[in-house]
C-alpha cells in the first residue's frame, strides 16, 4: 500500500509540472517581453487622431486629460510662437506620448512666401520645439493644407495633411463633429482636429468611443505609418483633404 501512496503521489508532482509548464508557456506567447507596431498588423481599422493650432492652455491642458484618461496618443501640429510661450504644457505633451510636428512659427499660408521666408519660419518653428523637447525629425502639417513647388523642392521633413476634417473649428456642435466623422472614416485615416475648438475635447472624446466601438485603434501619425506603410509623395503625406 506504502508503494501505490508513494507512486501516486508522484504521478500528482508531475501532473502539476506538466501544468505549470504550460501556464508558463501560454503567457509567454500571450505577453511578449516588448511590445511592437507589429501587435497592430491583424486589426482592420486603425487611425490617428491629429491636432492643429496649440498649445492653448486650458483647452489643450483638458484635451490631454481626457485622452490620458482613455489612453490614447495623439499627434500634436503646433505654432512655433505658441510653443514658446508654453514650454511646460509642450513638454507635458511630449512626455505623455503624443507625437509633436510643426505648424508653422505664425500660422501663415507658405504657398504665398518666397523660400527664404518659408524656411524662416519654418525654422523658428522647429527651434521652438526643438528647445524643449531636443533635436529631432519634425513633421510638418502646412497651414491650410497649402503648398507650393518650391516648397515642395526644399523641404528636409515630410509633409502631411488629413483625410477626415471634423471643422471642429467652425463652431460646429460636438454631436456633429461625431456623427460625421463616424460616417466618413475608414481604415488608415488621418483626422483633423484643432486644440482651440470651443467642441474639441467633447467631440475628440465622442469620436474616440464612437471609433472604438466601431474596432478602431488609435494611433500616432507615425505608428500609423509604420503599421501601413503609407508612402509619401514627393515627400507629403497622400492623405490629402478630400
Amino acid at each position: 500500500m506504502k508503494e501505490y501512496r508513494v507512486l501516486a503521489a508522484a504521478l500528482c508532482m508531475m501532473l502539476v509540472s506538466l501544468i505549470v509548464s504550460g501556464v508558463r508557456n501560454i503567457s509567454a506567447s500571450a505577453a511578449p517581453e516588448s511590445a511592437t507596431y507589429d501587435i497592430y498588423e491583424e486589426s482592420e481599422r486603425l487611425v490617428a487622431l491629429t491636432f492643429d493650432d496649440g498649445p492653448k492652455g486650458k483647452k489643450t491642458e483638458a484635451l490631454l486629460d481626457m485622452l490620458k484618461e482613455k489612453g490614447v496618443h495623439a499627434t500634436f501640429f503646433m505654432i512655433g510662437a505658441q510653443a514658446e510661450e508654453q514650454p511646460e504644457l509642450v513638454r507635458r505633451i511630449y512626455e505623455e506620448g503624443h507625437q509633436i510636428g510643426m505648424h508653422t512659427y505664425s500660422h501663415v499660408d507658405l504657398s504665398c512666401l518666397t523660400e527664404e521666408k518659408q524656411r524662416e519660419e519654418i525654422e523658428k518653428s522647429r527651434a521652438a520645439i526643438g528647445a524643449v523637447i531636443g533635436e529631432g525629425e519634425l513633421m510638418l502639417r502646412p497651414p491650410f493644407g497649402k503648398m507650393n513647388p518650391a516648397l515642395e523642392d526644399w523641404l528636409d521633413c515630410p509633409m502631411i495633411l488629413w483625410s477626415v476634417d471634423t471643422e471642429d473649428w467652425t463652431g460646429k456642435s460636438a454631436a456633429d463633429i461625431i456623427r460625421e466623422t463616424a460616417e466618413t472614416v475608414k481604415d488608415g485615416d488621418i483626422i483633423l482636429m484643432h486644440d482651440i475648438s470651443d467642441y474639441g475635447v467633447s467631440g475628440a472624446a465622442g469620436i474616440i468611443d464612437e471609433l472604438r466601438r466601431m474596432g478602431y485603434t488609435f494611433l500616432t501619425v507615425d505608428q500609423l505609418f509604420s503599421c501601413r506603410d503609407i508612402e509619401l509623395e514627393n515627400g507629403v503625406s497622400y492623405r490629402r483633404a478630400r
